[in-house]
């Protein structure tokens, strides 16, 4: 157990303080070591499974406190939940020690790293997340995200890994170590740092001469405990428009998600004037709120998690509706069957929207409106650049829920990585935080603390152009998906 227990801590630690970035170019030796001799494919499955059980545990400790505020649970009941949650993702582990129990590191010790890619790419996740998201402090070696995703950088750490093993391995059974394997690695991470120098040099050349908006992102810090409460609706709303009175200047103001707690027809032609903060002709506003098609909870009621665009006069531009929904939280799993049971008659919750539709000014600009954790769906952020020509990404999102835990900066550093694979500037507007600036090289370089009422203004640069990834995708990933499968059924028929 110890082995797993370790590979568990050296892969949470970065997600938990980057600094520690290091540790996951080892985290995985453990694991092989235990893999390797285990002397049976339960004991396999049972150390590939403790090692991603505890590894959620630790990174996603966070999430007891999340599931009890959000669902209403008592916390006893919230870490039962944490648990069985933790148990099942802890499968993703199981998978890749199979895997690697099955065909062996194999040539240049290059199979894990191909298996691990092919894992991340198709293995179902609450909140998608990459080894690759261990390096995000390390700037230049992140880059490559705009050729291939975050699989590339997963591709090198694993790779790493398989291949310091083979050399510990060898040292330990008194066998020539195959020095040269990890030399061609660290030539690969090299190569990569090297490239990522070079477009940052040319991202930054490309941004100074783009044209610029700006933006000021309001985070108004209603606290989870406020929100919701039909008490405090006016008094949240107020909260929001006596801050956008410092956004003078700013040709967009933004709200986070479900910043106005009022349901609003999906229709809408005009923002509310009691809803309207007071803007300028010249300037535009986009906001967060619940929208309905239908009737109101009647028959043919939908909901929706919306953003909408309106000019400085309140009239409504533009509208989106969240795709990705958060599953028993904004919509139930099986809700066609379960509502069909007499004991629940509704139970459709959100209805996921249709796109990606940008929100439009003038210009033309093109916004891409990322709602909640969509901004984690790389697939997301490349459909509204590709055929949305998205100039520049907004992520509007309420990260209460998460309360004072690693959350909030956890979920931006994973959404960094958009920015890099389309080489677009990211706002991220939050309720609580972390309301932050992200532009086109990945770097976060404005943020506003975490739990405060602040606005954030900044200028974006807007951008053009169309990376490999967002052109092709993860042509990437699919190619290590079928070697992957190849060299599976290539092992199945040697032991059959």
């Amino acid at each position: 157990m110890l082995p797993a227990f370790l590979c568990a801590i050296l892969l949470s630690a970065p997600y938990l303080l980057p600094a520690l970035f290091p540790l996951a170019w080892f985290a995985f030796t453990p694991l092989f070591w235990i893999v390797v001799h285990a002397d049976s494919w339960r004991r396999t499955l049972l150390w590939g499974w403790l090692a991603g059980f505890f590894t959620h545990l630790l990174g996603f400790y966070w999430l007891v406190h999340t599931i009890s505020v959000f669902g209403e649970f008592p916390y006893s009941i919230s870490a039962v939940v944490f648990l069985i949650y933790a148990a099942l993702q802890g499968l993703q582990m199981v998978l890749f020690a199979l895997l690697v129990r099955r065909s062996g590191l194999g040539p240049l010790s290059v199979l894990p790293a191909l298996f691990w890619v092919t894992i991340e790419f198709w293995f179902p996740l609450l909140f998608p997340w990459y080894l690759a998201n261990s390096q995000v402090s390390i700037i230049p070696f992140i880059q490559s995200a705009d050729l291939v995703g975050p699989y590339g950088a997963s591709f090198l750490i694993m790779w790493f890994n398989a291949a310091a093993y083979d050399v510990f391995i060898s040292w330990r059974s008194n066998r020539p170590m195959r020095w040269n394997v990890l030399l061609l690695v660290v030539m690969c991470v090299l190569a990569s740092n090297v490239y990522g120098i070079l477009r940052l040099r040319t991202v930054t050349t490309e941004t100074a001469k783009a044209a610029k908006l700006t933006v000021a992102a309001i985070q108004g810090n209603i606290d989870i405990d406020l929100k919701w409460n039909p008490v405090q609706v006016k008094r949240n709303l107020q909260t929001y428009q006596n801050l956008t009175r410092q956004a003078d200047g700013a040709a967009l103001v933004i709200w986070p998600e479900t910043a106005v707690e009022l349901w609003l027809a999906e229709n809408l032609a005009q923002v509310p004037t009691d809803v309207m903060p007071a803007l300028n002709v010249g300037q535009f506003f986009i906001f967060g709120a619940r929208s309905f098609r239908g009737q109101l909870f009647g028959p043919d009621f939908k909901a929706f998690n919306t953003a909408f665009l309106s000019d400085g006069r309140g009239r409504i531009l533009s509208h989106y509706h969240k795709q990705v929904l958060l599953a028993f939280g904004e919509y139930l799993p099986f809700s066609g069957i379960l509502s069909k049971l007499p004991a629940m008659p509704f139970a459709d919750g959100f209805t996921p929207g249709d796109g990606p539709h940008t929100l439009d000014l003038p210009g033309p600009i093109h916004v891409a409106p990322l709602v909640c954790y969509e901004d984690l769906m790389p697939e997301l952020s490349r459909a509204f650049v590709k055929t949305g020509n998205a100039n520049f990404l907004v992520n509007i999102t309420n990260d209460a829920w998460y309360g004072r835990t690693v959350a909030p900066w956890q979920h931006a550093r994973l959404a960094q990585w958009r920015a890099i694979e389309t080489r677009r500037n990211l706002v991220r507007v939050t309720n609580t935080g972390v309301t932050s600036v992200i532009d086109a090289k990945g770097e976060m370089i404005q943020s506003v603390p975490l739990f405060t009422s602040a606005v954030l203004k900044t200028e974006v640069a807007l951008l053009d152009g169309e990376t490999l990834y967002v052109r092709f995708g993860d042509w990437f990933a699919w190619s290590a998906t079928l070697i992957s499968l190849a060299v599976f059924l290539m092992a199945g028929k040697k032991t059959s």
